[in-house]
């Protein structure tokens, strides 16, 4: 008894080639960047000793990483570690 074996699908010509992908790209919020940070430093103001995730969850974005940094450099808040949270207080 043998066994008939499956001869593989011939695909038209050119099938083989792999089509453009459509990458789905993470755009920036319609905001202007000055206006996160000014959110991000509003946030902090109302509520002090707020954690990053916290301003993440608030503002439903993924990272705030950029803003408070600029906050920081510019000297409008403080950065408080208290065991392993991250606190931020305005000056």
């Amino acid at each position: 008894m043998t066994r008939a074996t499956k001869q593989p699908r011939l695909m038209p010509k050119g099938s083989y080639e792999q089509k453009p992908q459509k990458h789905q790209v993470k755009v920036a919020k319609s905001d202007h960047p000055q206006s996160l940070v000014e959110k991000v430093l509003a946030l902090i103001r109302n509520h002090p000793g707020i954690r990053p995730s916290e301003i993440n969850r608030t503002l439903n974005i993924e990272q705030s990483d950029g803003p408070r940094g600029a906050l920081l450099k510019r000297g409008l808040v403080r950065k408080v570690k208290e065991g392993s949270a991250t606190r931020y207080y305005p000056l």
